[in-house]
């Protein structure tokens, strides 16, 4: 319960600088309708959006609506934000799913075999890919892989999601979520292969392990029992800050591979200064991170029992 409540602070602590950000911007939301606005354009928007009552009262005006997921209507189209959202949602979802589950599934085992491979030439290697990988920016990444699997080599596509024009296929799917999925995973891989690494080599000094050695356990049995899932709780903890990480950079490989999620659709609203859907991707994200980070918490539960929330 405690945990809940304050994600709830949280989330009406972004809400309420987002929309004061917004609304005091220079010119305010009915200027950021267009460039080419006039005095009358301007009027119209300003009434429209309730913009002639104090800035109290708007906001307390659109709390009410959003906590009923109504954040208004887009300028660009007309159709309400959560709609919009709701289109691009499972996009980003999928994802920032697979690029998390592929971090995960490559990152902590190559940090075990890093740690418990010292100073080996695997640990060496594991390690000047993982500075590779946190040292390359994404937009650059992209790049390269799109000229070297789909310009030169023309294994997979470049953009979107789909194959335009053919029916939906798996195959033709993952297709298109292979490049995107493995430059944004480059936020979270590399950094959890060095932090696995760095957790279970201090686990593997502490004198428990050595005990257990000495009685005549296998290392093996030490490592999966002991080591490895204690060391996985900071490990947790830096998932849990990296998941953020994730919302950013999908906002750079959407764009870059055309893929319709909520990061593309985020740089549009900006662009075309789409103050509601603005908003409305704010919150969604906003909540997105707090629900991932609540899980997170549940997983410490899962690793450590002794370890409760109020």
């Amino acid at each position: 319960m405690l945990r809940a409540a304050q994600a709830l602070v949280v989330l009406f602590v972004v809400s309420t600088l987002t929309f004061l950000m917004v609304s005091l911007a220079p010119g305010g939301p009915a200027i950021m309708a267009t460039m080419e606005t006039t005095a009358e354009m301007r009027d119209a928007h300003r009434r429209r959006l309730g913009l002639d009552e104090h800035v109290a009262i708007r906001f307390a005006k659109w709390t009410a609506a959003a906590v009923r997921l109504e954040f208004g209507r887009s300028f660009n189209d007309g159709r309400p934000v959560a709609e919009v959202i709701g289109e691009r949602l499972p996009n980003t979802l999928l994802l920032g799913g697979t690029a998390l589950l592929l971090s995960v599934l490559v990152g902590i085992p190559a940090g075990i075999v890093s740690a418990t491979r010292r100073y080996s030439a695997t640990d060496h290697i594991v390690t000047f890919l993982s500075f590779v990988g946190v040292s390359i920016p994404a937009f650059w990444f992209a790049i390269l892989l799109i000229l070297a699997f789909s310009v030169r080599l023309d294994w997979l596509p470049a953009s979107g999601m789909a194959t335009i024009g053919a029916s939906f296929s798996l195959g033709d799917r993952v297709a298109h979520l292979t490049l995107p999925a493995l430059v944004l995973a480059t936020a979270t891989l590399p950094n959890l292969v060095r932090f696995m690494r760095s957790a279970l080599i201090e686990e593997i000094d502490q004198d428990y392990v050595r005990t257990a050695r000495a009685k005549g356990l296998a290392n093996r049995r030490v490592l999966s029992h002991h080591a490895i899932r204690n060391a996985l709780i900071p490990v947790i903890t830096m998932l849990g800050v990296l998941i953020p990480r994730l919302v950013g950079g999908a906002v750079i490989t959407e764009t870059i591979f055309a893929w319709p999620g909520m990061g593309q659709l985020a740089v549009s609203s900006a662009v075309g200064r789409d103050y509601p859907l603005v908003m409305g991707l704010t919150i969604v994200v906003a909540m997105v991170v707090i629900v991932s980070n609540l899980m997170v918490d549940v997983a410490y539960g899962w690793l450590d029992p002794r370890i409760t929330y109020g």
